[in-house]
């Protein structure tokens, strides 16, 4: 199955304006994917700061990430005042559920990865063509990257 690529930067004046949120939501049938946060480095609320930290140093000192359900991959998300980078993989097989060597490995073995890079841009590599294509839609500055990656 081929994998489809986005690039998202969206920004107001010289910063990046694009929430997680913002993404998980074109995210249709969230629930029929399992998900892992591989990396994640940002600044919670306030109010949450203790939860949202403890989430923190699970997922960076994990051997394979932080793997969750979709209702608590929207709840970090809602609890983070902002994200510098992260990287966040959905995928209807677990066992692709796992950190990899090959970026390019990554993105054509999960459904969906997600990742925000040194608070730049959001890139969003998927199978769901519909997904890649609602993302086109909703933001302004979008880039489609191209199947081999070398963008």
């Amino acid at each position: 199955m081929q994998t489809y690529g986005i690039r998202i930067s969206d920004s107001k004046d010289n910063v990046l304006n694009v929430k997680i949120s913002d993404i998980l939501k074109l995210i249709k049938k969230g629930n029929d994917l399992s998900w892992c946060i591989l990396f994640l480095d940002g600044i919670p609320n306030p109010k949450n700061a203790n939860t949202i930290n403890s989430y923190k140093n699970k997922i960076n000192k994990s051997k394979e990430g932080l793997k969750l359900k979709w209702d608590d991959l929207n709840f970090i998300g809602d609890q983070l005042f902002q994200i510098y980078e992260t990287i966040i993989l959905g995928c209807k097989n677990k066992d692709f559920l796992h950190r990899y060597d090959n970026d390019q490995l990554m993105y054509q073995s999960c459904d969906i990865v997600i990742e925000l890079v040194d608070c730049a841009f959001w890139q969003i590599f998927s199978k769901n063509q519909h997904l890649i294509d609602r993302i086109k839609k909703r933001f302004k500055e979008v880039e489609l990257l191209e199947p081999n990656f070398e963008k």
